[in-house]
């Protein structure tokens, strides 16, 4: 499915044309969403969102999905994928990686627009569309709410860490469209649930992966802070070999509890996935220790 969400992906973007098919290229290019790069893009990293898992894995959940055509499916992956790409290219304008910013702008207006029309054909349910617009609304505020807490003079702790994980929350809108297709909107603040687990154990992993980073462009993540990023990159370094077995931990927490609410919930093949994620957190922990270790004995 993760395949065929890319070619329609490719394809919509081939139907573009001037300023905005131009831009539309580049950003798929910047991502690696293209079928010939491996299958198409980031989301088929386990260590990214199941942007095109998940609402195939309630399809497939005896009892939740089951009764969701092929046809139906294939547009909600790429209503997913197409959400994603409007982030993507919000990112991109943000953190000035783009060369075309307005034209970035407009893309992410476009995808935004053809992630909603893919879904409204197929889902009448007004619970799901108030829950689809409240998702967006958090979204936006967890944004501009992020952008002001890179002052390293803000006040960033747990709580405000809290409420920036709601820029990743709509990752649940592909599942709650399974989910209301199939009469089964009962089961909705579950998957909410499994979803916040899901974010924020990605979340943690990848800002304590990137806070080197995020320190050298003046980042000052909640990771960042608590690494001792604060006093300075050698410290944030020794912070990162100290409390990185605690980090570390703290993402399989969240891991096993979307694991948990996956068994009960019948969706195995996500608690596969889960597994497949803690071993491959192990081994990036791993050699990122070996090269901070290497890096502060050069130094000394």
């Amino acid at each position: 499915m993760g395949r065929e969400s890319t070619e329609r992906i490719e394809r919509l973007v081939r139907g573009l044309e001037g300023e905005l098919g131009r831009e539309a290229g580049n950003l798929l290019a910047r991502h690696s969403y293209t079928v010939d790069s491996d299958g198409g893009g980031p989301h088929t990293n386990v260590l990214g969102h199941p942007l095109i898992e998940l609402p195939v894995w309630i399809a497939n959940a005896t009892g939740l999905g089951g009764d969701v055509t092929a046809e139906t499916l294939s547009d909600v992956c790429e209503s997913s994928l197409c959400g994603y790409l409007s982030v993507r290219a919000e990112d991109d304008y943000f953190d000035g990686h783009s060369d075309e910013p307005e034209a970035t702008m407009m893309l992410s207006a476009f995808f935004r627009t053809r992630h909603q029309a893919l879904l409204a054909p197929i889902v009448s349910d007004r619970r799901f569309w108030e829950r689809f617009q409240n998702l967006w609304l958090g979204y936006c505020e967890a944004m501009l709410l992020e952008r002001s807490l890179h002052d390293p003079r803000s006040k960033y702790g747990r709580e405000e860490f809290d409420v920036v994980l709601d820029r990743s929350q709509p990752l649940e809108i592909p599942g709650n469209a399974v989910l209301s297709i199939a009469g089964r909107w009962d089961l909705a603040g579950q998957l909410s649930e499994l979803v916040r687990y899901l974010t924020k154990a990605t979340q943690l992993f990848n800002d304590f992966v990137d806070a080197p980073d995020d320190l050298a462009v003046g980042n000052y993540t909640w990771m960042v802070r608590r690494l001792g990023g604060l006093q300075g990159k050698e410290a944030l370094s020794h912070g990162m070999i100290a409390m990185g077995d605690d980090v570390v931990a703290e993402v399989g927490e969240e891991l096993d509890r979307a694991s948990s609410l996956a068994g009960e919930l019948d969706l195995a093949e996500l608690v596969d996935w889960a597994e497949a994620r803690k071993r491959v957190m192990a081994e990036a922990s791993q050699r990122m220790y070996r090269a901070l270790f290497g890096r502060l004995g050069s130094d000394g």
